[in-house]
């Protein structure tokens, strides 16, 4: 799966003294409303990719926000989403979307326990694996050594808690701590997560008109360690067209099967002669072929047009 790598610039208060916040250990009852989806992307120089998406389906609960991380993509195309809220306990309602051959997504906070994280992954048999066979017997002879694999336990589908397609869950954090975090789908993380599922989670007290924002809190209660004015949060990423494109068909093929695994072998899944039936349905391409085309900062990718287009997709212009 792709590194998706952030970071949040914080630009530290002018201020000469500590602003005093609200203890690092209120608790607010704050929910934030996410859809995920298929949708797509138009990239600079014209191709559309099939995409999933978060999306802010609903306004957050205060003092919760969520927005799309990239302001100026059109409505119902791709961007990340961004969530901000102070530490303590969350709430994200997780309606899922996706296409109805996809029969479930979770999410996860990298770095944060919750929404059952580790305790209540869902689980599926492990394929069979065939005896295999001397890749070059001597000719004539049949009876060469063979390898029989041992039996494998169950393979983890989703690391937390599975919202099944068309469904909605609710995901509790009953304690986040200060600081900027991934969040992605933690449901075939290296189909789900290339196809667009992540966003970043900014957890600090957030500046108002006048008054500075804290995203550290000092050791003694009510007192701000890191005091600042504004932020930026950045989140670099990147597509693999080809692999989105595969997904895509596979997944809204007339027969599909997640479990089904791919071989590109004469008869199996993959192979060029291969028909989708009801009885050979399609299957997700091999992750290990990810390569990456395009480089994005929050969803927008890099675009080495004339100066006067570039600016159309700057972050800064």
């Amino acid at each position: 799966m792709p590194s998706n790598i952030f970071t949040s610039r914080l630009i530290k208060s002018g201020l000469a003294a500590s602003v005093f916040l609200l203890a690092s250990g209120a608790s607010f009852a704050q929910q934030v409303n996410l859809t995920a989806a298929q949708t797509s992307v138009t990239l600079p120089d014209g191709s559309t990719v099939p995409m999933w998406g978060y999306s802010c389906s609903a306004a957050a609960v205060a003092p919760a926000a969520c927005a799309a991380l990239n302001p100026n993509a059109p409505a119902g195309t791709w961007s990340p989403v961004v969530i901000t809220v102070p530490a303590g306990a969350l709430t994200i309602s997780l309606q899922n979307s996706l296409p109805p051959s996809v029969p479930e997504t979770s999410l996860v906070i990298v770095g944060q326990l919750g929404a059952g994280l580790g305790t209540t992954a869902h689980y599926v048999p492990s394929p069979t694996h065939a005896t295999q066979f001397a890749t070059w017997p001597i000719a004539g002879d049949s009876t060469g050594p063979t390898n029989s694999p041992p039996p494998q336990g169950n393979r983890v589908q989703s690391f937390a808690t599975p919202v099944a397609v068309g469904a909605m869950g609710t995901l509790t954090w009953s304690n986040l701590k200060p600081g900027t975090y991934l969040i992605e789908s933690g449901t075939h993380p290296s189909i789900q997560g290339p196809m667009g599922l992540y966003g970043i989670l900014v957890v600090t007290t957030a500046p108002t008109s006048g008054t500075a924002g804290c995203a550290y809190p000092g050791a003694t209660a009510g007192t701000c360690a890191v005091s600042y004015n504004a932020e930026i949060p950045l989140l670099l990423s990147e597509i693999d067209p080809v692999q989105n494109d595969a997904v895509s068909a596979a997944v809204n093929a007339a027969y599909f099967s997640e479990t089904l695994v791919w071989s590109g072998q004469p008869g199996g899944c993959g192979n060029p002669s291969y028909v989708v039936s009801a009885s050979t349905p399609a299957c997700y391409p091999p992750a290990v072929n990810y390569t990456p085309l395009y480089y994005l900062v929050n969803g927008v990718a890099f675009n080495n047009k004339s100066s006067a287009i570039s600016a159309s997709y700057s972050l800064f212009a």
